[in-house]
Parts: C-alpha cells; structure tokens; sequence
C-alpha cells in the first residue's frame, strides 16, 4: 500500500471539487489536510539548503501550494478565513523562495492547525479502533509495500516510484495527523500504488489502519511516558479529546501543550481504547463549560448560554444512562449542577457566582469519571444502562400505539388499523434515516436534537389530549358505538384515520433517534467482554416491552367498548401531560424556551422536571383536563 506524495494530476481534480462542491466543508477540508500535509512531509526531497534537488519533486510543491492557496479561497466565508488565506499565500511565496524544509514546516503546521480550527472536525471514528483486526489488515493489504513493520521494505518496495513510506520514521509521524493518514487510506493516491479502500473497507476499517500506522513511530518509552501523563497530569484527559487525537499532528500538540501532552497522544494513537473509556463525553462538557465561563467572562451572554447548553446536551447526556446505572444518585447530583449553571446564565449572575456554579459541574464531572473509570462499565452496570435506556424511551410510544390498535382492533377497523402501522413503521424508517444522516452528512448537535424530541413532544401531547377527550366524549354515545359495532372505517372517516397515523408515527419517531445516540455513547463505555451485556439489555427491554403490549391488548379487548373508551381515554390524557412536560424540558434545554428552576424532585416517568415553565404547563393542563372531564360528565348526567 505504497503511501506518499500525491501528484499534480490529483489535486487538480481535488481542486476542482472543491471549487464546485463549495457547501461539502467536510470533505474540502479533509482534502486541504492532506494536501498541506504532503507538502510539510516531501519539501525535504525537492529542496536542500536552498537548492532545488529534485526539479520534479519541486514543480509539484510548487503546483501543491498553488492548489492549497486556491482551494482555501474557495472555502465558505468563516470567521479566520483571511489568516488561513494569509497563511496559505505565505507558504506558496516560501515554496517559490525555496525556504527552508524548517520554515515550510512551521507554515504547513500552522495551516493544519487554523484549518481545522477555523472549519472544525469533518470526521472522527464513532467507537475505539479495534487495533487488532488492523493488524491484520495491514498485513492483508499493505505489508507487501510497506513490510511487516511498516519501515517501508516489503518485497514490492524495490520496483516502486516513489517508494512506500517508512511509517517508522520519527519526522514524518510527527508531520501526520491520523485525519490525513485516514483520507488517505480513504482517497487513496493517483499515480502511485496507494489503492483508495473507500469502497472494500468500512468506515471503522479504515479508522483502525490509520490508528495502526499512524502508531508505528511510537517507542515503547514514550508511550508508557504518554500513559502515565495522561492519566495523572492535571487537565491532560480535558485537553486531549478526540478531536485533538484525530485533526493535530505530534509536532502541533508539542508546540501547542508540551512534551508530556506530546507523550500522551503518543498513548493514545497506540492505545484509542483509553481514551473512549475515560468518556470523550466528559472531556467535550469540561471543554464547554470552559468556554461558558469564559464568554460570560467577557459579557457574551448568549455564547456562554450555548455552551453551556451544549456541554449537558453534547456531552454529560449521552452518558446519564450509564452513569444512572452505575450511581443514580451521582447522576441526579450532577444533573442539578449543570442547571444550576444554565440559570446563574439565564438570571444574569455575577461572573463570580457563575464561575462558582461551573466550577461545581466540574467536580460533578470528575466524580463521574471516576464512577465510570476503569475497562469501561461492568457486565450488571452495562445490562442494567442497556435495558433501561429502550424500555424508558419506548414505554411512552409503545402505549399510545398499542392503545390506538387496540381500539381499532377492537372495533374490526381494518383500514385505520393499517394506517396506524403505516405510522409507526414509517417513524421507525424515518428514525434510522435520521441516524444514517447523523453519521454520514449532517451534524446534529444536541441542541437541534432537542429542538425535535421537544416540538414532537408537544404537538405529540396536544394531539393525545384531543384524542383523549374525544373518546371520553363518546363513551357513552350510543350513535357512536352503533357506528364502531356497525361500520367504524366509514364512521372515521380519512381525515381522522390520517390523525391516528400522525400520532403513532410522531410518538414512535420522537424516540427513536434519541435511543439510537444513547446506545452509540454506551457502545463506546463497554469493553470486549461486557460488550455482548448490551444486547442482553436490548433483549431483555424488547421482552419487556412485548409483555406489556400483549397485556394491553389482551385486558383491553376483553373490556366493554364504553368502558374501554373511559380507560384509554385516562391513559392518553396522561401521557399527554408526560409528553408535555418532556417537550417543554426538551424545548428549555434547546434554549428556545427560557428555564426558572423550583426546588422540586425530577420525575423522569411523569414528565416531571424542576422549573417554573414545565411544572406550571402541566398544572394547567391537568387542570384543563378535570374542568372538561367534569363538565362532559354533568352534560352526560343531564
């Protein structure tokens, strides 16, 4: 798999995707990494001390830097985008002046590290590298390149132009991000060996080779130096995420963090595993909380309010599943913290009172992390997150749908019955789409996430509460039940059959996706040999949830129709009232609605949460709903 510099014909064709594919960011910017990072890696061979020694080598740096200046003017307009252009302009002028191999790396290392902070991180591996299935990879397909040990001497290597990289050699590991080594293996390169395994390999595939190679020059030493930093230093874990590990070169983290952050990612490379388990979760919700503290610091009250909101949303979220299986009460603890920073924001406390409330979310993290510490969850802790994390989110969606069935059924309406399984089925559809999207096109961040569950919590709630009321309305209509005995499909009519749709598919589908990112956090907490414990979860939550659904149906087919009517009708207005309070929950932590907090209890199951706006919401509707069921009974009675 010969692995080097990339030749004028392919930037050309690179170039020209950029300049008409303007909107794809990601993938200009991974083209732009590796681009700037062939040029810090291959100057050495076309000039020495100021002489061209290679008038080949040297036409394509000459041809590459063009191409990086022009490409990075056909990125969208960002705040830094002049000091990139400025950047990229310096080094093709340096290129042209035959600047030394010293200067043009200094240039090709700031690029690389103004790119992808300007544009931020296209891509990054969903779960830990499996280090061992690339060791076999490479020996599949690249050790007759590269050699068994990557120092570029397989039996291939004699015959090759240019010949195969040398993944041990300590200048050019320190001029690599694993982002450029991934593309690469991704992309491929025209002219040379360097196959593109875009197609034959997976996604997770093509992550653990550029982990493998990108690891090669790491010595024995230095990674035990790295481990030790890493798990001791003091902020090593929150400044080295994943995104550090996967965009900077070494020689980026040296300059930027020292020789002992350089040591860790040395770690790291070799040892992924380490970092998934310490939670990139928590070290992306310290990293937020910082940058709260510090915009409010400054006055920006509106950043500091999106940070805030995302270093819960992005980061501690995704794992109170996990954290809830290990310790509920932590979970609960640290949960409060981080609203408490969310008003002190919102109420526009002093900057004090605000950095002390961040400083407490802090430590609520860092007792987190030690909970969750260790070779990710265990079997008990993994089977309990697991089963927990279906059965809670699908609990709410499977009773609005199986109550929905179990009245058409009941009443021998085929075609409403029909309807309603187009919509739960087509949310399951709709659901695995938006997944497919999350971890290929579009970046959804927990905000938008939010903005979702809370817009289909709510229409979701309003709906169920007509619903309820209009079988509570018709329970002791004689018409009506005539009509559901005799010929109920015409007795709905399209208008309502297509309501019932709507309501089983939004209830199935504000679920669904939320569930699908808890298990994508909780997949990467657990280890090889707790791995199988999830799926016992998720089987032991599907059972569960069967259980009730055949209970459901059974005690409901078995009730008189009137009788039926007045229960489901009680079910539905409950559940609209949980689903209103979730949605207003889910709206506040979106910051489209503002959050006053109460010194009340959070009740998950009931919807239940600690603010003014929420709690008020559902008195009212409870209110609402009493005022209608008495006064329906009294025009009943009269």
């Amino acid at each position: 798999m010969p692995f080097s510099r990339l030749t004028g014909r392919l930037f050309s064709v690179l170039f020209v995707f950029v300049s008409l594919s303007q909107p794809a960011v990601a993938n200009d910017q991974t083209a732009l990494v590796q681009l700037v990072e062939y040029v810090g890696a291959d100057y050495i061979n076309a000039v020495v001390d100021g002489s061209v020694v290679s008038p080949a080598e040297y036409a394509e740096m000459a041809e590459f830097s063009a191409l990086l200046a022009d490409g990075v003017s056909n990125l969208p307009e960002a705040e830094g985008k002049s000091t990139l252009q400025s950047q990229a302009n310096d080094l093709q002028q340096a290129v042209s002046q035959k600047a030394s191999e010293t200067q043009i790396k200094a240039l090709t290392q700031s690029i690389r590290a103004t790119l992808v902070e300007v544009y931020g991180i296209p891509v990054a591996p969903r779960q830990a590298p499996d280090l061992h299935q690339a060791q076999s990879l490479y020996q599949a397909k690249c050790a007759a390149c590269h050699g068994l040990n990557g120092e570029g001497d397989g039996p291939a290597a004699a015959t090759m132009e240019p010949a195969p990289t040398d993944f041990t050699e300590v200048s050019r590991y320190n001029g690599r991000s694993l982002l450029g080594l991934y593309t690469t293996v991704t992309q491929g390169v025209d002219g040379t060996g360097m196959a593109a395994y875009k197609g034959s390999l997976s996604d997770e595939q093509r992550w653990a080779l550029a982990f493998y190679v990108g690891a090669r020059a790491v010595e024995a030493r230095v990674a035990e130096q790295g481990k030790l930093a890493f798990e001791t230093v003091p902020g090593m874990k929150a400044g080295l995420t994943l995104d550090t590990l996967v965009a900077q070169a070494p020689e980026d983290v040296l300059d930027a963090k020292g020789p002992q952050a350089y040591a860790a990612l040395g770690y790291l490379r070799a040892n992924p595993g380490a970092l998934f388990s310490k939670n990139r979760f928590i070290a992306l919700s310290h990293e937020k909380l910082s940058e709260a503290d510090q915009a409010y610091a400054r006055g920006d009250r509106s950043a500091a309010k999106a940070a805030a909101l995302s270093a819960y949303l992005d980061g501690f979220e995704m794992i109170e599943q996990q954290l809830a299986a290990v310790d509920g009460e932590l979970m609960r603890h640290a949960e409060s913290r981080f609203m408490a920073v969310r008003e002190a924001i919102d109420r526009q406390r002093d900057a004090e009172q605000v950095s002390a409330r961040i400083s407490e979310a802090n430590d609520a993290l860092e007792r987190a992390a030690t909970a969750l510490s260790g070779d990710g969850l265990s079997p008990a802790a993994t089977l309990s997150a697991s089963f927990f994390i279906l059965f809670r989110e699908g609990l709410e969606a499977l009773l609005v749908v199986a109550a929905l069935l179990t009245f058409t059924r009941k009443a021998k309406a085929v075609r409403a019955t029909r309807h309603i399984h187009l919509g739960w089925i087509a949310a399951l559809v709709a659901g695995g789409l938006t997944w497919y999207l999350a971890n290929t096109l579009i970046h959804f961040s927990g905000a938008s996430r939010e903005m979702t569950e809370g817009v289909a919590g709510v229409v979701a709630a309003l709906i169920l509460f007509y619903v309820g009321f209009w079988m509570h309305s018709n329970s002791n209509s004689q018409k009506w039940l005539g009509y559901i005995r005799d010929q109920v499909d015409n007795a709905l009519g399209n208008g309502t059959v297509w309501v019932l749709t709507f309501v089983s598919f939004i209830s199935v589908y504000r679920e669904i996706f939320e569930t699908i990112l808890f298990y994508q956090a909780l997949w990467s907490q657990v280890s090889v040999q707790t791995q199988p414990f999830l799926f016992y979860g998720i089987a032991a939550a599907i059972a569960a949830l069967a259980v009730v659904c055949v209970l459901f149906f059974r005690i409901g087919m078995k009730l008189p129709l009137s009788l039926f009517f007045r229960v489901t009708s009680i079910v539905l207005l409950i559940l609209s009232v949980i689903l209103l309070g979730k949605g207003i929950a889910a709206l506040q932590e979106a910051g489209v609605i503002s959050a006053f907090y109460l010194a009340v209890p959070t009740v998950d199951w009931l919807g239940v949460y600690p603010t003014i706006q929420g709690v008020v919401s559902q008195v009212v509707a409870v209110a609402l709903g009493a005022f209608l069921w008495i006064r329906g009974n009294s025009q009943k009675a009269a």
